[in-house]
């Protein structure tokens, strides 16, 4: 009795057949892989990098010595300068959203701003290329999972299609072989997978590490422009300036 197999089946069979066909979607995961690593690194990383190494030269070229007031000064010129992110990449909406937080924040003090909120804070998120990379390591390992039981599916079928069309002992043996041999090959777009998935985490993690170090060094260099005034601290300046008008009143004879 000859076994047919379903629509869906024989497509999977016809696509998947082949042993060769394993090695070149390997193949594919894999250059699909460089190539993403290479367009996120022109698109984001590097633009992001450099973005924020030019906002720190940016600072650093103000009077040290006076940096606070320098600051003050210059802040159109700054203000114009970091409200524009052209060259941040696909990164650049979230340097300019945390530089809008940022701003929003400092307060007029003479010749200087005061800010309760560290740069830390308010730019956040500047890693999401990374993040990005990581998440597409999960994809290519449960791709390659996904065409290796494909091509699990057709060749038992190809070996079930050779048994029932003639079950003689040589026939069989052959189509044993035939699946082992096949289903051996498929496991290579597994392989690639977790080959890919290793090298986007591993990427992922040095683009962090770089963009990490280099918003440091831009945070600090921020910070230093302005007078921080903690909550804390505010909330204590409020509470004595209201002790203050309390002991100013009691003492007002007309009261």
């Amino acid at each position: 009795m000859t076994h047919k197999l379903d629509p869906v089946t024989s497509l999977v069979v016809t696509a998947f057949g082949s042993p060769g066909i394993a090695l070149s979607l390997a193949g594919c995961i894999l250059a699909f892989t460089v190539g993403l690593v290479i367009y996120s690194g022109f698109k984001a990383h590097k633009p992001l990098v450099s973005e924020l190494r030019d906002r720190w030269n940016l600072l650093n070229a103000l009077d040290g010595r006076g940096r606070t007031s320098s600051f003050y000064k210059g802040f159109p010129e700054i203000d114009r300068r970091f409200s524009s992110a052209a060259g941040a990449g696909n990164s650049g909406a979230t340097l300019l959203l945390g530089w809008s937080n940022y701003r929003s924040v400092l307060v007029e003090n003479g010749d200087s701003f005061v800010t309760s909120v560290r740069a830390a804070e308010a730019f956040d998120h500047l890693d999401e290329s990374s993040k990005g990379l990581e998440w597409w390591a999960n994809i290519m390992v449960a791709i390659g999972l996904v065409i290796t039981f494909l091509g699990i599916v057709a060749a038992l079928s190809e070996a079930t299609l050779a048994m029932s069309a003639d079950s003689s002992g040589a026939t069989m043996q052959a189509s044993l072989m035939g699946l082992l041999a096949i289903a051996a090959t498929k496991f290579w777009t597994s392989i690639a997978g977790v080959a890919s998935s290793i090298i986007l985490r591993l990427v992922a993690r040095l683009r962090r590490s770089s963009i990490k170090s280099q918003e440091a060094e831009f945070f600090v260099m921020l910070d230093s422009c302005v007078n921080f005034m903690p909550p804390e601290k505010v909330a204590l300046e409020h509470l004595k300036s209201l002790q203050r008008i309390e002991t100013t009143l009691s003492r007002d004879p007309r009261s």
